[in-house]
């Protein structure tokens, strides 16, 4: 790949973090709100941002990303590219130490994709390996031979992938952790039960995990035999599972968080004080409709439902400004062939500002041979953040323009992603942060083969052809005219239709200096955090 593509960066600051009271440990100790349980530990299992924060920070990647969000040199010191753009060769580095004493070495990460792409793992995230020749035919079983996958263990600390076509992000993709290393012997003594428990795994990172108390926190301390330990400035990182975000608030208050996201609530209360930092953060709020609800299979019922939704009221009232306005599934912030993407896709909900959504739900009904009165639908929310605000707000805007009541169902994070993902829902409100700095991130999850992550199972023919054109094309502008094709195809079918785009809105104590907040990836990054006085 000859070309470099505009990245735009999202990470607006950094800071340091000071000992703090009440539960913190003693020491170079950080305490922050990781909101939710993490769906898992294991890294070629997990799918959500409480896993990322936490695996990021235990396990070494091949690369990671730095302060202004470029790719450098981690697990891997270098690496070569063919002139074909096909060929990786990567040179992991010498002297890496796992927690138990035994080397790190190519082998461990070889160990790691294969397990991600194995078809027993059931990895959500299997997909991002597809650009790897013949990885998807082995993760669907069509292929029984590993070894005609393009992963090659050429010696100790020497790892090679061949891509089907040259991907012109393969590089940016490797930050995840279905790229993580696997210890052998960590996952043979642990079986089924691997990284389920703090004790369950061994670990490779800046830190390692001491205590996951399930639903309340996770204790991290420094890795002494990490390979750049001498420059990772934190004794312990603490994770609390704060779903409240009021509740949040008020420890931050009481020095027992660092760092937080606030409540819509009290915000007001820290503008102009320098706790607190607001910025787009990449990540999209969205409604999923199943469409194999009879009701919900009709097209001009979904869209009624998306439409009568007064998305500028529900930032300025209920996310009290917290929120940019969505004008399609990729956020702001994102880049496209010579800027933004979504300036230049163009707002996508402007075509049906004249519609009037109540005849248009009349009509889907009528063609359902129903009234208002027989439609009984429930909505899923999780009880983070202003999620059961919203769902007021959906009902009640439901209610009064379509004339039909939607009974709410409100529940832990990980329970609404469990629940979506069996298609146990009608409608649900979820939300996706971009994995990497690209639009493609934000499509490729509702393409026909995305598995569980396409929870609603959207599928269009013309929609896949889209996105594998630009998985694949070296012309940027080509493979951009693509994704903007796919996402109005998507966005006009309604069995996906966002919301808004999070604003975030941190509480981050004074002291703390070197934590990364962005938008791809880790979206809290404290490899480079230290404590000031």
């Amino acid at each position: 790949m000859k070309k470099t593509f505009l990245v735009f960066c999202l990470m607006l600051s950094m800071f340091i973090i000071s000992c703090g009271k009440g539960n913190k440990a003693s020491g170079k100790s950080v305490s922050f709100n990781m909101e939710a349980e993490p769906t898992s530990l294991d890294p070629q299992i997990l799918t959500d941002m409480s896993g990322l924060f936490i695996t990021s920070m235990t396990y070494e990647s091949l690369v990671r990303l730095n302060d202004k969000n470029e790719i450098v040199a981690a697990g891997a010191e270098s690496w070569t590219k063919s002139d074909d753009g096909k060929v990786w060769t990567f040179k992991i580095r010498q002297g890496m130490k796992w927690s138990n004493g035994d080397p790190l070495t190519a082998k461990d990460y070889f160990n790691g994709i294969k397990r991600g792409i194995e078809p027993k793992t059931a990895s959500e995230y299997a997909f991002l390996a597809y650009y790897i020749e013949n990885a998807e035919n082995y993760n669907n079983g069509s292929l029984k031979d590993f070894g005609k996958v393009g992963i090659k263990l050429k010696d100790d600390y020497t790892l090679e992938f061949t891509l089907s076509q040259p991907a012109p992000f393969f590089l940016k993709t490797l930050i995840m952790p279905i790229y993580f290393p696997v210890n052998e012997k960590a996952l043979a003594t642990n079986g089924e039960g691997y990284a389920t428990e703090a004790n369950k795994s061994i670990y490779s990172g800046p830190f390692i995990m001491e205590e996951w108390v399930h639903d309340n926190k996770v204790v991290m301390k420094k890795n002494p035999d990490y390979w750049n330990a001498q420059n990772i400035k934190l004794d312990t990182l603490t994770g609390l599972i704060v779903t409240d975000f009021e509740a949040a608030t008020n420890l931050f208050e009481n020095k027992e968080l660092d760092l937080t996201k606030i409540s819509v609530e009290k915000m007001a209360n820290y503008e102009g004080k320098p706790e607190l930092h607001k910025f787009p953060n990449g990540r999209v709020y969205y409604l999923g409709f199943n469409t194999s609800n009879p009701v919900l299979k009709n097209q001009k019922v979904r869209q009624a439902l998306s439409l009568s939704v007064d998305r500028k009221e529900l930032v300025s009232s209920i996310l009290n400004g917290a929120g940019i306005t969505a004008s399609g599934i990729v956020s702001n912030g994102t880049a496209g062939e010579k800027g933004d993407f979504r300036e230049e896709a163009g707002d996508l909900f402007a075509q049906f500002s004249n519609v009037n959504a109540k005849q248009l739900f009349e009509q889907g009904l009528k063609e359902l041979n129903m009234t208002p009165a027989q439609v009984k639908l429930h909505l899923l929310v999780d009880e983070n953040g202003t999620g059961k605000k919203e769902a007021e707000f959906y009902q009640s805007q439901w209610k009064d323009k379509l004339g039909i009541d939607v009974q709410v169902e409100v529940l832990t994070k990980k329970e609404r992603i469990a629940r979506a993902k069996a298609g146990q829902f009608e409608i649900v409100r979820y939300a996706w942060g971009p994995d990497y700095a690209d639009p493609m991130t934000y499509l490729e999850i509702f393409h026909s083969k995305a598995k569980d992550i396409n929870f609603a199972k959207y599928s269009d023919p013309k929609y896949d052809e889209l996105v594998d054109l630009a998985k694949v094309n070296q012309d940027n502008k080509a493979r951009m005219d693509a994704m903007k094709q796919a996402e109005k195809i998507l966005s006009d079918n309604f069995t996906y239709s966002a919301l808004y785009y999070e604003v975030g809105a941190y509480l981050i104590n004074p002291k703390l200096k070197g934590v990364v907040i962005r938008s791809v990836g880790d979206s809290i990054d404290f490899y480079n955090a230290s404590i000031g006085k």
